[in-house]
């Protein structure tokens, strides 16, 4: 039988063990339920939390890539039969997830969760008013950047993409093992949310009638820019949101 595995925000997984996979989960004879959970960013200290508040539940977390990489793991494990109980993946990944029918329906166990999110946020885990996931995090995209490495390097803090592409040429040339940021392919997310600050708008409808733009100008004008500093060598272009990515963002 395939493995259903449950998106999740690790606060509600207690309330989502019951559907989060079929024939998984289960409480053996002398100890607790164990749940392993997929994730590409750092939860384990979360995990460590729920783990010491609820010692009939014990949550182990396995790093694993982000985007696709996670996706083609998900689906793959779960029609073998050994997927994860939990999973954590970004919003757009759930309608492939649930069409390959490793996603459990949660709607009877999502409890009052619906009335703690914006009613946006909540559509994005839902399909046809089933839920396949409990929305974990939201927030605005934006770009940050290392104070210190800046002021050791003598660079300007960039205002508009002009200037952040000659502050990611200075850059690699004061230290050719520094990257500005990176551009990967495996993350549209990234790449919508520029092209629409660049004034592209993918979807649209009127009436009964859907309208697909996504090769609009803005967003050929967004993919040369940010292709042409990849061509350079200028910003990195690896798999974002896996445990190298990580390793690369924290040094």
């Amino acid at each position: 039988m395939q493995r259903r595995t449950a998106l999740s925000a690790i606060a509600l997984i207690g309330s989502l063990t019951l559907a989060a996979c079929s024939g998984g989960g289960t409480p053996s004879a002398d100890g607790p339920v164990e749940l392993t959970m997929w994730s590409w960013a750092t939860l384990q200290k979360v995990a460590d939390i729920w783990n010491a508040e609820h010692p009939d539940i014990k949550v182990t977390v396995q790093e694993q890539g982000g985007g696709d990489e996670l996706v083609t793991k998900v689906i793959t494990a779960g029609k073998a039969g050994d997927g994860p109980d939990l999973v954590q993946a970004e919003y757009q990944m759930i309608p492939t997830l649930v069409s390959n029918d490793v996603l459990a329906d949660i709607t009877e166990f999502a409890g009052g969760a619906k009335d703690k999110f914006a009613e946006n946020v909540w559509k994005q885990v839902t399909l046809d008013s089933a839920v396949y996931a409990i929305p974990q995090d939201t927030a605005p995209l934006a770009l940050y950047y290392r104070e210190d490495v800046f002021t050791q390097l003598g660079l300007t803090v960039p205002t508009t993409w002009t200037e952040f592409a000659s502050v990611a040429r200075q850059l690699k040339q004061k230290d050719p093992n520094r990257a500005l940021t990176t551009f990967s392919s495996n993350d549209a997310g990234l790449f919508a949310g520029l092209t629409q600050q660049a004034g592209a708008t993918w979807w649209s409808a009127s009436g009964d009638i859907w309208k697909v733009a996504i090769d609009a100008e803005a967003s050929r004008e967004v993919a040369t820019f940010w292709g042409g500093l990849v061509a350079e060598g200028v910003i990195d272009n690896q798999p974002m949101y896996t445990p190298a990515w990580n390793k690369a963002l924290n040094d």
